[in-house]
């Protein structure tokens, strides 16, 4: 009775490989990590920040233009004269601000500061949308492997259900044992519904994360990683060197700087100077004048405390981040190194497959019964699943690596197509 179960048994185990086969002769074209990652480049919120960066350069003209424009006047009044007659009087006037303090030039570096600072969120949302789309790619081509695989147990365990189940109504199989196979069945569609949810799940959130309106399911292609590949000495160094929020907050910096010496330079009034003439009851008129506001009300002294307020704010941000950084850099180096070193000693383990292949030469010889075979096949399936767990930490681990140290080349280095 044993043997003959083995027999249908064995003719299961093909239809996987065979059903894989024809799968893989009409699977649509495959999306590899590279070409995700690319998609970071058109992505919209990417092209949003780069319209930002127009704004900033618009308002940097804008910034170069002097503040005040000169102001011409115009009037004329008619006058009765004692004789009866009439004379006209008119006045042309001409005035001129004059900016002082050097207001102009610290409105330039202010302006010119932010436009550094727009430059800075676009390339920091790069590598931001570069992490998340090589996650969630990584992400997807897990949930789409779970889900081949608990295709294929949920396959395998409904032919062996029907195997026992012929072998039951001739005889050659007993109660327990189709229940057995029922129960196998049962939970194998269980985990297959499972994986059904989770794949739909993670190709929204790819689909999200590359910011496509894609809704057909995705074939990743994700290439075999070199766990022996480590990063480059002086680690911090380099994150420091290379990491835009660095340089953003150092132009913050000139930002706020900029802004406390404009607050300092509008406690400095600035000057009109006015020019008139004309021609009053006959006689021409010629003034030249100077005024200055008397700044009673408002000497924009506490504008110039709450800028000098900002500027300590900007440089305690900077020195937080490059402490924050050194930190950041050492636990992703210490994950990533944990991550592969686990991945290296799994796959140094014996493969799932044998583990199948020799759970049927035993239970072929008598020494395994039908329940220690579905127990060693759940094994072997669960190894597959650990190490495609395993597989997808140590990317994770990898791509944050990079994203810490600021270049998100590394993510694909030390890897075998």
């Amino acid at each position: 009775m044993q043997k003959q179960i083995l027999i249908l048994f064995m003719l299961i185990c093909s239809t996987p490989c065979v059903s894989a086969y024809a799968e893989s002769k009409n699977k649509p074209q495959s999306t590899t990590l590279t070409q995700a990652i690319n998609l970071a480049k058109k992505h919209p919120l990417l092209q949003i920040s780069m319209l930002n960066q127009d704004t900033a350069r618009s308002q940097l003209s804008a910034a170069s233009a002097y503040a005040y424009n000169p102001e011409l006047s115009l009037e004329l009044q008619n006058r009765k004269l004692n004789d009866g007659g009439q004379d006209t009087d008119y006045y042309i006037g001409l005035s001129q601000s004059i900016e002082t303090g050097g207001k102009v030039d610290y409105r330039k570096q202010a302006a010119q500061a932010k436009l550094q600072i727009s430059q800075y969120d676009t390339e920091i949302l790069r590598l931001q949308l570069i992490r998340d789309i090589a996650t969630a790619f990584v992400q997807l081509h897990e949930a789409n492997q779970t889900l081949t695989i608990r295709q294929q147990q949920s396959t395998l365990y409904l032919e062996l259900y029907q195997a026992v189940q012929r072998q039951l109504d001739v005889g050659n199989a007993n109660v327990l044992q189709a229940n057995l196979a029922a129960s196998a069945y049962a939970a194998a569609l269980s985990a297959l519904g499972q994986a059904q949810q989770a794949a739909t799940l993670a190709l929204n959130q790819y689909v999200q994360a590359a910011g496509q309106l894609n809704t057909h399911p995705i074939h990743t292609d994700l290439p075999i990683l070199n766990t022996t590949w480590h990063p480059p000495k002086h680690a911090y160094a380099i994150a420091l060197a290379a990491r835009p929020e660095v340089k953003r907050l150092q132009s913050q910096t000139q930002y706020t700087n900029a802004q406390a010496n404009l607050a300092n330079a509008t406690r400095y009034v600035d000057p009109t100077i006015s020019f008139m003439t004309g021609k009053e009851a006959g006689e021409k008129l010629l003034k030249l004048g100077v005024s200055f506001p008397i700044p009673l009300s408002n000497n924009n002294k506490d504008m110039y405390q709450a800028s000098l307020v900002q500027v300590q704010a900007s440089q305690n941000q900077a020195v937080w981040f490059k402490q924050r950084l050194k930190q950041d850099v050492l636990t992703a180096i210490s994950n990533h190194q944990k991550n592969m070193r686990v991945l290296q000693m799994f796959t140094q383990q014996t493969s799932a497959n044998n583990s199948i292949a020799l759970a049927k030469k035993a239970f072929d010889a008598g020494e395994l019964s039908l329940e220690d075979l579905v127990l060693h096949i759940n094994q072997a399936l669960d190894a597959k699943l650990t190490r495609l767990n395993l597989t997808t930490q140590a990317w994770i681990a990898r791509i944050h690596l990079a994203y810490t140290l600021g270049h998100p080349e590394y993510i694909l280095q030390g890897v075998q197509p």
